[in-house]
């Protein structure tokens, strides 16, 4: 009957409403979901960067020195040079001058080591006022980027305006080593270490490359 079939056509119209709202509603958590998932990733992805960048001077931490220097070992035809880095007579600077003097030249530093370094190679903060250059190259290599950085940070000036302090001709000390075969990555550190000490002991702001 006509009542009969607008009873059932009222029906399907109210259970289409339903549907479509559920649809709806469903794909408005859906899209909540996906935007909330990204979020998740986005923060993830944050925080493996934080954990992995020193946040004062903004380059690679020591984390990353050790992940990386392995992975170079791993690669036994790939030439790996580590060059060392120790700013001269921080300490004293600091007691001059101030820790927020000192943070800005480990600042200054962190730039020069990355505006500086190669394509392939890792800038580090190695720990206090010690940084840290993988260079993909051999031993000639890393003595020519060494000295590349010695005499650029020797033409930075921080200023401090409400003092009118200074620091100019910030000096370095730097330790060379080619890594040999047969070697393992902590004696290739160590060589480093070593030339760096007799980079020091020959009166610093030097580079000196390892036996």
């Amino acid at each position: 009957t006509g009542a009969s079939l607008e009873n059932t056509l009222s029906h399907l119209i109210d259970t289409t409403r339903a549907v479509n709202a559920v649809a709806e509603n469903f794909q408005t958590q859906l899209q909540s979901a996906e935007n909330e998932i990204a979020e998740l990733r986005k923060q993830l992805l944050s925080t493996v960067a934080d954990a992995n960048i020193d946040p004062l001077t903004k380059i690679a931490n020591r984390r990353v020195f050790d992940r990386d220097l392995i992975q170079r070992f791993q690669k036994e035809d790939a030439d790996t040079t580590l060059v060392l880095v120790d700013l001269d007579h921080f300490k004293q600077l600091n007691d001059t001058y101030g820790h927020l003097m000192g943070d800005k030249v480990l600042q200054a530093v962190g730039k020069v080591l990355q505006t500086l370094c190669p394509e392939g190679s890792l800038p580090v903060r190695y720990g206090g006022e010690e940084f840290a250059l993988l260079v993909d190259g051999d031993l000639q290599s890393g003595c020519h980027l060494a000295e590349t950085i010695r005499q650029a940070l020797s033409k930075v000036s921080i200023s401090r305006k409400n003092s009118g302090d200074v620091i100019e001709n910030i000096t370095a000390s730097f330790g060379v080593a080619q890594r040999v075969s047969e070697e393992y990555p902590e004696e290739l550190i160590e060589r480093a270490d070593q030339a760096l000490y007799s980079a020091k002991e020959n009166g610093r702001n030097q580079v000196s490359k390892a036996a």
